[in-house]
């Protein structure tokens, strides 16, 4: 069953004047999205403001709260034809040397994954691709993270692949030496589907299509080596999370499932034990456009990939999202503080 509730909330002094017509928080109407497979009341759904009356990114509309925050940003079209977009990282520097060019990292699985390798590129912030590398057969590439010298993939929900960012540039820049290997030896994880980094620590989320996911901690040692953080979490994560940008107080996932079903993007203040409701803190949702997936921060920003626009989805999808979304990140912040 599908309930309706107004709340009031109170809006946070300093959001820019545009914004917060849209974002106004007081007398807002929120409608709780059904979250089937829930088993317990601490799981009762989430509210999230799904009022359907922007059509400014095409396709099916979605809320006004997300047009406002978001805006088209650099073209993610490329390889779309056989692979999948999944995960979204930043590669500083990435031609290492007296070079200031800095690169998205895009993660894509083969519509295929099982039977051929996956993809990992390298764009600039204008959208001209600078080379590719050739994951492992069955890298469903949900997580890309670049972190002190190492790349970081996610292959499965168990393991996390970690290359050197000079065999990665190897990898780009000679067509002789495309195709990766498994990488450094890293240590197994649990449940990841997708992750960030932030103050030392990898934090793995997990994908659950019908109830909410969890997330867990682990160390990253001084050789890049993963070990698990036996004292955290783990934390409960909103239902059919693909994708977390950790701020120093703030968590924000993306969420998603399906080619016919809008996505949701979550704020939540950090800082609720293991085993709470993360909706027992201050937490703000909103409808997105459909099958948005990982996120990544940079130059204060928030950037959004999405998977619509691989050919896949080109039956029944909702959206044909083929760049990706930006935000502000002190704006989608300041939502919770």
């Amino acid at each position: 069953m599908t309930t309706t509730t107004t709340i009031t909330l109170r809006l946070r002094r300093g959001l820019a004047a545009g914004v917060a017509g849209a974002l106004a928080l007081t007398g807002a109407t929120l409608v709780a999205s059904p979250e089937s497979g829930i088993t317990s009341r601490a799981e009762a759904a989430a509210e999230c403001s799904t009022d359907q009356s922007s059509t400014e990114f095409g396709g099916a509309a979605i809320s006004q709260t997300y047009a406002n925050l978001f805006n088209t940003s650099t073209p993610a079209a490329s390889y779309l034809t056989d692979f999948v977009p999944q995960g979204l990282g930043v590669w500083e520097n990435w031609a290492g040397g007296s070079s200031t060019e800095d690169l998205f990292l895009v993660g894509m699985h083969h519509e295929n994954e099982n039977d051929n390798r996956s993809l990992l590129y390298g764009m600039t912030t204008s959208g001209t691709v600078r080379g590719y590398a050739r994951l492992p057969i069955g890298s469903h590439a949900g997580g890309v993270k670049v972190h002190n010298g190492w790349v970081y993939v996610q292959h499965d929900n168990s393991r996390i692949l970690r290359y050197p960012v000079s065999r990665i540039r190897q990898a780009f820049t000679d067509s002789s030496t495309r195709e990766l290997d498994w990488g450094a030896a890293t240590n197994t994880v649990s449940s990841v589907s997708f992750f960030d980094i932030d103050g030392g620590y990898l934090y793995g989320g997990y994908h659950n299509p019908i109830a909410r996911g969890h997330m867990l901690r682990y160390q990253i040692m001084s050789d890049g080596n993963l070990v698990r953080d036996q004292a955290y979490g783990p934390i409960q994560i909103p239902m059919k999370a693909q994708g977390l940008l950790a701020l120093s107080n703030t968590w924000i996932f993306s969420t998603s499932l399906g080619r016919d079903y809008r996505g949701n993007v979550y704020v939540i203040r950090r800082g609720y034990p293991a085993g709470a409701d993360f909706t027992t803190v201050p937490y703000r949702c909103f409808q997105s456009v459909a099958m948005i997936q990982e996120l990544v921060g940079f130059n204060g920003r928030t950037y959004l990939l999405n998977e619509s626009g691989a050919d896949e989805f080109a039956n029944g999808r909702i959206h044909n999202i083929r760049n990706l979304h930006v935000a502000d990140t002190e704006t989608l912040r300041g939502l919770v503080w």
